[in-house]
Formats: structure tokens, C-alpha cells, sequence
């Protein structure tokens, strides 16, 4: 969960698990057949994110899958997508994020199994999702330039500002978190819903850590489309 979350004011909130997030995106019209094949990663990555609460902000990023705000449909504010139920929530984030970024650093990621010998592991590839194409691509260069090791605050690491992101540096998001840290989080919810996260229509969807779907936990799945927010501090917003 991002360091400055909170619970917006005036929201009910509602509380999901991880196959709950999951079923919601293999029920949502709006969500490729790659977002749902995926869909248990992306409800660990949920908990992660929001704990699998529908009224959960940051300030800039909201929802059960925190969508930012520069991608809330046009008209709608943040207040409205939050008082939307979670099915909604998961299906408006799949149409307005979900085909956007199945390029650069994430493609790097899927296709290898690991980044000068840091293995990639799904939470990994979620993290990368959920920052975006900017961050992601800059840690994997890091990565690759300090034998597999990702930025930190405390290493050369750019954490995401207006500046950063607007001169490409950013290679933190606001909570100073990157694709290795904020990917160990997520991996670990994707771990801990894997007994119940189970893959749907004959075995079909479902991510790698969801039993039953002949893949190898941790491991490499094909690229996911998306283009999920960076953690901004909300007095970027």
C-alpha cells in the first residue's frame, strides 16, 4: 500500500480480496485477453496498491487498482470514480489504462528471466506495469549498468517529481520505491493469494502464480497491457 495513502473522505469503502479483483477483471468486457490471462497477478498486485479497498487515494492515484488521475475518463472526477463499485473501478481502469503500455521496459522484462542475474519474477513485471514505461525502462538501464541491483534513494536513485518525470531521470516512483522493492511487495500478495486465486474458463486465465495453469511460479509471462500510474506524492497531484 503506498506510504501516503488514506481513505478519501465521503467515500464507503469496500473491501476486496485478490480473487475478487481477479474475477472483476475477467468479468470486464473492456479487459484484453492478456490483462485477464494475468489476472491473478494483478489482484496481488491490487492488494499491494490499494489492500483491496475501493476508497483508497493517495492524492493522485485511487480506486482498488489506483488509477491516476490523469487517466480518470474525461468528465469524471476522482470522487466519482471512487464512489463507483469495484467492478466498475476495475473496469474503467482496463479500458482506460489497459492497452497503453506493452512496450519498452515491460517487453524487456517479459522476455527475459532475469536482468543481469536479478531474476524477474511476475510482482516484478506488475511494479513495472503499474509505474510505467518511463521508470520501468530506467531502472532495467540501471539494472543492467549495476550488476542487476536496482536504484535506491541512497544509491544515484531519481525519485519521481514534475522535474524528474519531465526530463526522463525518474527512476524511483513518489514513495522512492522501484521495480525490485515495490515488485517484492507486490510478488508477496501474489504469493499469499495463489491458494485461492485459481485460473477461470477451463484453465484459460489466470496469472502465473495461480495454480492449475501449467506455468512455473515467478516466472515469465507474456507482456501485459497497461499504462497504471507512478505514486506521486499527492501535493503533485
Amino acid at each position: 500500500m503506498p506510504v501516503e495513502a488514506f481513505f478519501a473522505a465521503g467515500c464507503t469503502n469496500q473491501h476486496y480480496s485478490a480473487s475478487d479483483v481477479a474475477a472483476a477483471i475477467r468479468n470486464c468486457d473492456s479487459a484484453s485477453d492478456t490483462l485477464k490471462s494475468n489476472a491473478c497477478n494483478f489482484g496481488g498486485a491490487a492488494m499491494a496498491e490499494s489492500g483491496g479497498n475501493t476508497c483508497e487515494s493517495n492524492g493522485n492515484n485511487f480506486g482498488v487498482l489506483q488509477l491516476t488521475r490523469g487517466n480518470l475518463p474525461q468528465g469524471m472526477t476522482s470522487d466519482e470514480y471512487l464512489r463507483l463499485p469495484m467492478q466498475q473501478q476495475v473496469c474503467t481502469w482496463a479500458q482506460q489504462v489497459g492497452n497503453s503500455n506493452t512496450r519498452g521496459g515491460y517487453t524487456t522484462l517479459a522476455n527475459n528471466r532475469n536482468i543481469d542475474g536479478t531474476p524477474v519474477t511476475s510482482g516484478m513485471l506488475m511494479a513495472c506495469f503499474q509505474f510505467g514505461q518511463l521508470i520501468c525502462k530506467n531502472d532495467i538501464a540501471f539494472m543492467q549498468s549495476h550488476g542487476g541491483a536496482c536504484p535506491t534513494a541512497g544509491n544515484g536513485g531519481a525519485r519521481a517529481t514534475n522535474a524528474t518525470l519531465a526530463n526522463g531521470s525518474a527512476n524511483l516512483d513518489g514513495n522512492n520505491q522501484s521495480i525490485c522493492s515495490w515488485g517484492g511487495a507486490i510478488q508477496s500478495k501474489i504469493n499469499q493469494a495463489a491458494a485461492t486465486c485459481k485460473p477461470g474458463n477451463g484453465g484459460n486465465n489466470g496469472g502465473t502464480e495461480c495454480p492449475g495453469n501449467g506455468t512455473t511460479p515467478n516466472g515469465v509471462i507474456p507482456p501485459t497491457p497497461g499504462n497504471a500510474p507512478v505514486q506521486l506524492p499527492p501535493n503533485l497531484a
